[in-house]
């Protein structure tokens, strides 16, 4: 499970660089007007000691940090589902300000990847005229992104893209998709054309099918391991998520707002923040420094104390 490593001096983003695709990616987003949903798939049948509570009272950092960074770069109209409040959640039902999402983003862990899977299967049932493009991500999809495709006719629904990376990954693909995209073309066919044009094969950290025949990928194309943000005071404010949490609830649907602020405390009591990414020790065990590319990644004090 030990990932590879880039090329030495090879690992990190030019720094400034997420920042400059931020910026550029709100210059497009008004004319776009994407609206997104992004899940957090998590399988109840897997809760367990010394997590009962904790599992359920903390909004999740990753699916938190993905939707600050769709805010943050313009795109406001994004909604994050927690399985772990909305159990009975159908991506096929899902509507957000009137719509179909365009973008129906999921994340998760190995352990949860039942329910990852049945929520991408349920996204299919949507007309392909107006099926959102479903990006899967996570710890998941960085280690295991082949699971996220399936190789079976009488169950054909896959991802249409896997993300292996962080927050640049993501942007940047959208960022290319944008750039091909048609006024008024579904982002679905804009991600088909830019893909097809190789458009996609230049973003380190995605895998994506080629050569689709009866809804099976023929073909798997791995642009290889991410380039990793080496100053994480970059990194959007994390706490926008907070903004964007679907509220507990048992149906199917969305509701019309997301959880209010002066809800979030009862609901999420337990909050993380990130403090720095990598570790200086090499234990044979772990992933960790494999991960972060033998890299010690840190945010400053000052940002600390102000998520703090």
């Amino acid at each position: 499970m030990e990932l590879p490593r880039r090329s030495r001096g090879d690992e990190l983003l030019q720094p400034g660089e997420l920042l400059r695709l931020r910026a550029r990616l709100r210059q497009a987003a008004p004319k776009h007007d994407l609206v997104t949903v992004i899940a957090c798939a998590f399988d109840h049948r897997t809760r367990m000691l010394p997590f009962i509570f904790a599992d359920t009272h903390m909004a999740p950092a990753g699916v938190r940090s993905i939707g600050s960074a769709m805010v943050d770069s313009g795109f406001e109209k994004t909604r994050i589902v927690l399985q772990q409040w909305n159990r009975h959640f159908r991506p096929s039902q899902m509507r957000l300000d009137g719509r179909v999402p365009d973008l129906f983003m999921v994340s998760s862990m190995g352990l949860h990847s039942d329910q990852c899977m049945a929520m991408i299967r349920d996204a299919h049932r949507i007309d392909p005229a107006h099926r959102p493009l479903i990006i899967a991500g996570g710890p998941h999809a960085v280690y295991q992104p082949f699971d996220l495709f399936s190789a079976d006719p009488k169950d054909p629904a896959s991802a249409d893209v896997v993300v292996t990376g962080e927050e640049f990954v993501l942007l940047s693909m959208l960022e290319a998709v944008l750039s091909v995209r048609a006024a008024g073309e579904s982002m679905l066919s804009a991600f088909s054309r830019a893909r097809d044009s190789h458009a996609l094969d230049g973003i380190p950290g995605l895998v994506f099918p080629r050569n689709i025949v009866h809804g099976l990928p023929e073909q798997l194309i791995d642009t290889g391991i991410q380039r990793l943000l080496g100053d994480l005071d970059e990194l959007p404010d994390s706490v926008l998520g907070y903004r964007l949490l679907e509220p507990p609830s048992r149906r199917a649907t969305l509701g019309s707002q997301a959880v209010p602020a002066d809800r979030i405390r009862k609901l999420s009591p337990i909050s993380s923040v990130v403090l720095t990414f990598g570790c200086k020790f090499a234990c044979p065990y772990c992933p960790i420094p494999a991960y972060n590319q033998r890299q010690h990644r840190v945010k400053s004090s000052g940002r600390i104390a102000e998520e703090l």
